[in-house]
């Protein structure tokens, strides 16, 4: 039986399009002020997100600047998301509308809330000139994006508790201002950083959001009225240094903008350092922790590097001794289950961190005898358990979260549940994933390990993974889990 002509399924297809955009809607919102540079705001939603559920955004906004601010609240997308056939629709309907209604400038900076907003910074990246300007909230540019070289000014605002694009996740935006170092206050100005302490993601609209959103997002230490005035005085800084021609309001603006970015600092780069334990590309130092640690008050004694292998090289090569004049050289071995790194936006809620970490190590006995040592029962004892390693990794965690971090895990949040090594042969050890799984009481962590008179094998949790867990998904009810019940 012969289908449709290509050309009808390729009419077929446009009709829908069309049928979509054709029940698209706008929403004016006229300055408040009849002064100032004029500047139109086109809020594009996030899923399931209401067009009038920004009109309280929108007045704060307008209410903290002296610039003359329009908005345009675009809506009712297919299925209540946005999807890019529709976009480029959107905001053109939404420009059209606000000249009709009065706007003179060609100054538009679209806003865009959540999965919305990775739609529309893909628009503002090929866009004919459209936009002058974009604001990310609870939403980033994809990962491959640099911000130095994006086309346009823009700002990413991040809630520390957003439970949907995780604080993690947005870490890695700070990450690429950061390493702009030759543009980095240009930079700092013109595609900031900024964190929101203590709000969510429902925060940056108003009257709550949908099921699934409300099941993922993570519960706000703010009221709606505080996070609001933050992102109006965020907005306000970003969009006076983009579109003011008042240098004393200018100046003013860029004062803002730093502090705002010295507050970010201590926020977004503890996660950077503690992500980094896992691996810097070249080598694992949560692995050369975890041998110092095993070598106990011989650590003055050997020097210990480490080599990171994938697969089929990593189970084949173990971990070695060797000596230069009288220092002892152990040669570890390290494997990184890191995470595949989504690029769809629907997945922005998931982990950063790698699943697990697994390593080659050298027990303490093993340094003993290459050292030519006896005994010494008053010496302490080896920690001899993998366990001991994912104690340490929690603690690292625990030490380079913030103090009301702290506090709201140890409060409000589910407990990461050290449970005791599993033991396996060696042909059993390699294929055995960390046993690691999240019910009511927490997150249950079993290491698998392998131990030896001349090898210590670990598979261990991840610090980052730890430091996840606690300021994010420890927070959650779990009946939204990340991981399955055992």
């Amino acid at each position: 039986m012969f289908g449709p002509p290509s050309f009808l399924k390729a009419f077929l297809a446009f009709l829908t399009i069309l049928s979509a955009c054709e029940s698209l809607t706008t929403t004016i919102l006229e300055p408040i002020r009849s002064t100032g540079n004029e500047v139109g705001l086109i809020f594009i939603p996030g899923t399931s997100v209401k067009s009038y559920q920004y009109n309280e955004t929108a007045r704060v906004i307008q209410e903290s600047t002296e610039l003359r601010v329009w908005v345009a609240l675009t809506g009712d997308y297919r299925h209540d998301e946005v999807y890019t056939d529709q976009l480029s629709f959107a905001i053109e309907d939404a420009i059209s509308e606000l000249k009709k209604a009065g706007m003179t400038s060609e100054l538009y900076a679209g806003v865009g809330h959540g999965w919305g907003g990775y739609y529309l910074q893909e628009y503002a990246q090929s866009s004919n000139k459209k936009l002058k300007a974009l604001v990310l909230m609870g939403s980033a540019t994809s990962r491959t994006t640099s911000l130095r070289d994006f086309p346009i000014p823009v700002l990413t605002l991040a809630a520390e508790l957003d439970g949907v694009t995780r604080i993690t996740r947005i870490a890695v935006e700070y990450e690429k201002l950061t390493h702009n170092t030759t543009g980095f206050l240009k930079g700092l100005y013109r595609t900031p950083v900024i964190y929101i302490e203590g709000a969510n993601h429902a925060q940056f609209a108003s009257g709550g959001l949908n099921s699934h959103i409300k099941l993922v997002d993570l519960k706000a230490n703010v009221t709606e009225e505080d996070a609001h005035r933050e992102i109006g005085k965020y907005f306000n800084a970003f969009l006076t240094v983009t579109f003011s021609s008042d240098d004393s309001k200018i100046d003013e603006a860029l004062n803002q903008l730093t502090d705002a970015f010295l507050k970010s600092v201590k926020k977004f780069q503890p996660f950077l350092d503690v992500r980094n334990l896992d691996t810097d590309g070249e080598e694992s130092m949560w692995t050369l922790l975890a041998q110092e640690y095993f070598a106990d008050e011989y650590g003055d004694r050997v020097a210990v590097s480490n080599e990171i292998l994938e697969n089929p090289w990593f189970y084949s090569t173990g971990p070695s001794i060797s000596f230069n004049d009288d220092n002892m050289i152990i040669k570890t071995i390290a494997l990184i289950h890191a995470k595949e790194q989504s690029y769809d936006p629907h997945w922005a809620m998931g982990m950063e961190s790698p699943h697990e970490i697994d390593m080659k190590l050298i027990p303490k006995d093993a340094i003993w005898k290459a050292l030519g040592k006896q005994r010494d029962t008053i010496l302490k004892s080896e920690p001899n358990t993998c366990r001991s390693l994912n104690q340490l990794a929690v603690i690292l965690a625990l030490s380079a979260s913030t103090e009301k971090a702290r506090e709201r895990y140890l409060s409000q949040g589910r407990p990461i549940i050290l449970e005791n090594d599993t033991n396996k042969f060696y042909f059993m050890w390699v294929p055995s994933p960390l046993d690691m799984w999240e019910n009511e009481s927490g997150l249950h962590v079993s290491a698998i390990s392998l131990i030896n008179d001349q090898y210590h094998y670990c598979k261990v949790m991840s610090p980052y993974r730890a430091m996840e867990w606690i300021n994010v998904d420890s927070l959650r009810d779990y009946k939204f889990g990340l991981l399955d019940k055992k």
